[in-house]
């Protein structure tokens, strides 16, 4: 049975990037799809790289990497407000986004922003974020949607 890709991987976080470039990099038709504008995942979105942001903003701000050179009492700003690492971590997200966009473009990888579920054990429909849907067959299909933390009743 021939279908519309040879892989269909949902979720662009680490895990479905690597899996949908190497893909690629093997001269396989593939699709990637990704809920909402999450390119990336967690990981790039709201988890590691926001959080690594957030902390280098505040020591550049600061000038605390610079103090040994130039002093205590030097700053980089002399307010540093919460806009102000807003900004900054805003922005090295939108370029690792724009990383891995060129990325997948690049190796001809289709990203469809929407949220799959499964018709069949090769067939996936993907409910668009623009609206309508489409249905997509797969040879493979790789689910890399990340995990979500659990919290057991008697652990703090």
């Amino acid at each position: 049975m021939s279908h519309d890709v040879d892989l269909l991987v949902v979720g662009s976080g680490p895990a479905g990037q690597k899996a949908a470039i190497q893909g690629a990099k093997l001269g396989k038709r593939v699709a990637i799809v990704e809920r909402g504008h999450m390119v990336g995942g967690v990981c790039v979105n709201t988890g590691t790289i926001p959080s690594k942001s957030l902390r280098e903003a505040i020591v550049y701000l600061t000038g605390m990497s610079q103090r040994e050179i130039y002093g205590s009492s030097y700053r980089v700003k002399p307010e540093i407000t919460i806009a102000d690492l807003d900004r900054r971590t805003r922005l090295v997200i939108e370029r690792e986004t724009d990383v891995i966009q060129d990325q997948l473009l690049r190796n001809h990888v289709e990203l469809l922003h929407g949220t799959a579920r499964f018709v069949d054990p090769e067939t996936m429909a993907i409910a668009l974020d623009s609206g309508g849907e489409r249905v997509m067959g797969a040879d493979n299909i790789v689910l890399a949607v990340g995990t979500q933390p659990t919290r057991p009743d008697g652990v703090e």
